[in-house]
Parts: C-alpha cells; sequence; structure tokens
C-alpha cells in the first residue's frame, strides 16, 4: 500500500512540475519579445539621430525663392544616399539627387527637415517626423508653376514658413504675350498670373495646405 501511493505522490509531483513549466514559457516569450522591440525601437532612433547630422539648423522665418535667372549654388549640402539608411526615413523620387537643405531649429514636439528636389531647377519641400524618426508630413514649398512657355517674361516662385509655423508659398508668372498655334504673338494678350497657397504646421508637426487658389489679371500694352 506504501508503494502505492509513493508512486501516486510521484505522479502528482511531475504532473505540477509540467504545468509550472508550460506557464513559465509564454511568460519568458513575453520578456524576450518586449525586449527586441525596445531594442529595435532604440535602434531606429539611433539611426534616426545619425540621419540628423546631414542638416544644419535653419532660423525661422525661411524664405525660398527661385527666378529662374540663375543657378543656385548647393555646394557643401549633403545629398540622400540610396545605398545608406536614408531610405528609411527620407522619401524622393530622384533620392540621389536630392539635397538635405537644413533642419528648423525652432522646433518641440517635431522634427522639421527641408530637403531640395530635382526639377528644372531644385525646389524645397518640407518633411515632417516624431522625435522617433517616424514621417508625419511632407509638402511642397513652391508650387511649381515656372516653365519657358511663348511669351514669358518672368516667373518668380517664392516659399516661406513663418516664425508661427503657417507657410505662404506664391507663384507669379507675367506673359508680354500669349501664342498661337504656330508661335506666332497674340496681340493683347499679355497676363499676369498669381497663384497662392497657404497652410501650417500644427503642433503635432501634421502639414495643413490649403487648397490653390489662381489669379488671372489681363496686361494691355
Amino acid at each position: 500500500m506504501k508503494k502505492v501511493i509513493f508512486a501516486f505522490l510521484l505522479l502528482v509531483a511531475a504532473s505540477c512540475n509540467k504545468s509550472n513549466h508550460d506557464r513559465n514559457i509564454p511568460s519568458s516569450e513575453a520578456k524576450t519579445g518586449d525586449t527586441n522591440s525596445k531594442n529595435t525601437s532604440a535602434t531606429k532612433k539611433e539611426l534616426f539621430r545619425k540621419f540628423l547630422t546631414k542638416f544644419s539648423p535653419i532660423g525661422l522665418p525661411y524664405v525660398f525663392r527661385e527666378t529662374g535667372d540663375s543657378s543656385a549654388d548647393y555646394k557643401g549640402l549633403k545629398k540622400l544616399n540610396k545605398n545608406s539608411i536614408d531610405t528609411l526615413f527620407a522619401k524622393a523620387e530622384f533620392f540621389d539627387e536630392t539635397y538635405c537643405l537644413g533642419m528648423l531649429s525652432d522646433t518641440s514636439n517635431f522634427y522639421a527637415l527641408v530637403f531640395l528636389q530635382p526639377a528644372s531647377e531644385h525646389y524645397p519641400v518640407l518633411a515632417t517626423y516624431t522625435k522617433e524618426g517616424k514621417l508625419i508630413g511632407q509638402e511642397d514649398l513652391i508650387n511649381g508653376a515656372c516653365g519657358s512657355d511663348c511669351g514669358l517674361v518672368e516667373c518668380t516662385m517664392t516659399g516661406i514658413i513663418m516664425k508661427d509655423f503657417s507657410i505662404l508659398s506664391v507663384d507669379s508668372i507675367r506673359y508680354e504675350y500669349s501664342c498661337d498655334t504656330i508661335g506666332n504673338p497674340v496681340p493683347n494678350s499679355g497676363e499676369l498670373i498669381v497663384i497662392r497657397k497657404n497652410g501650417r504646421v500644427q503642433r503635432n508637426g501634421e502639414i495643413l495646405m490649403d487648397k490653390e487658389k489662381r489669379t488671372e489679371t489681363k496686361i494691355n500694352p
């Protein structure tokens, strides 16, 4: 009888040990998962800090103006590199031809970076990020209306970020005349076109832009 009771107790003890072991496995795995998640987050934050070293501080107000009269000199500015950590954070169609212009210095809850992306001329793009490096929003700072149309005599593109983080984008295009289908000037067809857009960077870093407003004024000789 004693042997039977002893064997029974051994079975009960083995069952309890197995149950405790099974309960401990998920807990251990959860702790490992939490640690890995924290390590990944910390690593990305460190990489983002390294990415930010490409940008020099920019004070507000920031003003960009392009007249198309001469090519700007961007010597000294670093470019994005598609074979580096830059791809984790930057968003650009022509990656290796995009300059890292600077970082707005008056932010507190987010980072605001200005890139110069290529077109006929480089143009500024504002991108905002969380402190951990997650992209919040990205917007062009100019409307990009300038070109080389027939009769065009002057074109200016201006983008401004004010001290209160309001944004103003104005393109001004003046035509001495328009042209017909074979390129001949049309009499009394001079025109001034102004394209305007307003916006603001919110306290959480979100960029909100109004719809584009366009005015056309006839200019007679």
